[in-house]
């Protein structure tokens, strides 16, 4: 892939940060999902944050949960999801994409029993934003105080994907979503429809990578009806994508926060200087960290 169409230089140049050792949970079919849990030694909050398409919790996010730790005491708690990384699971597949919305259901339930009293954010990166937003309007989503979409792909319907890419991250085979959608569901959930660019030095090196998504894998991360699904978002949220996002247009993106009314006082919205697509990852926890410092403080004063 030419490295002036997406690029990973910019996580393996940062300075290295220690990855906790995985622990797991159980799902609620008996699946075994690895996690990476950053734990300050007093939290103020505690979040839930989902990695991109065929990534996994080592792939550039402790910079992320590492910095939520340090430096504003923010426990954070980073699953691979079903079939990536080292959850078990066919890679990149799910039984059907409820099964992925009930995973993160399982660890709401065990956040909030070892935290009861603590706010509780969740929020994702890249597709594991466009999955968060997918949890979010489900009727029975576990309640929580915030989300957070970093540099967020609300896949195809979003409409937000910049119109010309020499080398696009992803390719895709519509047929099989298609016959998915036109058996209800019942046929081709198993196929292979998403294909991730990633470079194949990177896929040799990094075992815990994706290099392929079924239709029902893909469709648990990607938005069914975004614009739509925007407007019914029920707490404050972040929204904060790199100026120079080198897939998504950053002003298309900014754009939805606009469909949230509802909950626009406490929300932040906003563009990261110098920061593309994944090399948000390393710095955006000096934006994200003051903004849920702000709502905790914001929390207290209401008491």
């Amino acid at each position: 892939m030419p490295e002036t169409s997406f690029s990973f230089d910019d996580l393996q140049s940062a300075n290295a940060v220690e990855l906790p050792v995985p622990e797991t949970l159980t799902a609620s079919d008996g699946a075994t999902l690895s996690y990476r849990r950053y734990m300050p030694v007093a939290p103020r909050a505690v979040g839930l944050f989902y990695h991109g398409g065929g990534a996994h919790s080592g792939a550039g996010y402790q910079f992320l949960g590492s910095g939520l730790q340090n430096e504003f005491e923010l426990a954070v708690y980073m699953p691979d999801i079903r079939g990536h990384g080292a959850s078990e699971g066919p890679r990149g597949d799910t039984p059907n994409p409820k099964q992925v919305w009930k995973d993160i259901t399982t660890f709401i339930k065990h956040i909030h029993a070892e935290f009861p009293e603590l706010p509780l954010f969740i929020g994702g990166h890249s597709s594991g934003a466009g999955l968060v937003l997918n949890y979010a309007s489900q009727p029975d989503h576990e309640s929580v105080d915030n989300y957070i979409f970093l540099s967020p792909e609300f896949g195809f319907r979003s409409k937000t994907a910049r119109p010309t890419l020499a080398a696009p991250f992803a390719t895709v085979n519509t047929l099989p979503f298609i016959i998915n959608a036109m058996s209800g569901g019942l046929l081709s959930g198993h196929s292979r429809a998403v294909r991730f660019n990633y470079p194949a030095e990177l896929l040799a090196s990094d075992k815990g990578l994706v290099s392929s998504y079924t239709v029902n894998m893909a469709n648990a991360m990607t938005p069914y009806a975004p614009h739509q699904q925007f407007t019914k978002i029920d707490r404050a949220f972040g929204l904060w994508i790199g100026a120079e996002d080198e897939l998504i247009l950053p002003s298309k993106v900014l754009a939805f926060a606009d469909l949230a009314v509802s909950v626009r006082a406490a929300s932040e919205v906003g563009s990261i200087a110098d920061a593309k697509h994944i090399s948000i990852l390393v710095n955006a926890h000096a934006t994200i960290g003051p903004w849920i410092g702000r709502l905790i403080q914001r929390k207290n004063t209401l008491r």
